[in-house]
């Protein structure tokens, strides 16, 4: 027997201005659609924003439903309109935001294990890595290259091909 470890590299901004333009420009998406997210029982809003190698910028939010099995993540909302309308274009990055009705978040929010699992298939789909960028409504910003630095030992096409 012997023990091994999984290490992930990521960055930390501190301000939104230190980004480079491209994910400043992402992260302000993902936070003005903040206002389409629907969220009446857990009060925790949560947008994405990402952007396809041709530059344009896709939406999405979460939206809950009484029936908790049944709400939906911003992140898998934005993924699913970007496999369903823009199938044929590479996700470069996606920028995630969240706000409490509450209570102010000040650390960024990492995507639940089904939406990194998402975004592990959008990185195959596509033969190409996805940056991700993720900041709560104030404090520092996290970015990283890839979603297997988020998901390591992931299952994945390679499992099943």
């Amino acid at each position: 027997m012997h023990e091994k470890s999984i290490e992930a590299t990521y960055t930390v901004y501190d301000s939104i201005q230190d980004l480079p333009p491209e994910d400043k420009e992402l992260l302000v998406a993902a936070k003005e659609t903040l206002r389409n997210s629907y969220a009446p029982y857990s009060h925790f809003h949560v947008a994405a924003a990402v952007r396809l190698e041709s530059g344009e910028v896709l939406l999405g939010t979460n939206q809950e439903n009484a029936a908790y099995g049944q709400c939906l993540c911003a992140e898998q909302n934005v993924l699913a309109n970007a496999g369903s309308n823009r199938s044929g274009q590479t996700i470069i990055a996606i920028a995630i935001t969240a706000k409490h009705n509450e209570r102010k978040l000040n650390y960024p929010v990492t995507p639940c294990g089904a939406c990194r699992q998402v975004l592990r298939e959008h990185e195959d789909r596509h033969d190409h890595q996805i940056r991700i960028i993720m900041q709560g409504e104030v404090g520092d910003i996290i970015a990283f290259q890839t979603v297997q630095d988020l998901l390591p030992l992931s299952f994945s096409r390679d499992d099943i091909l």
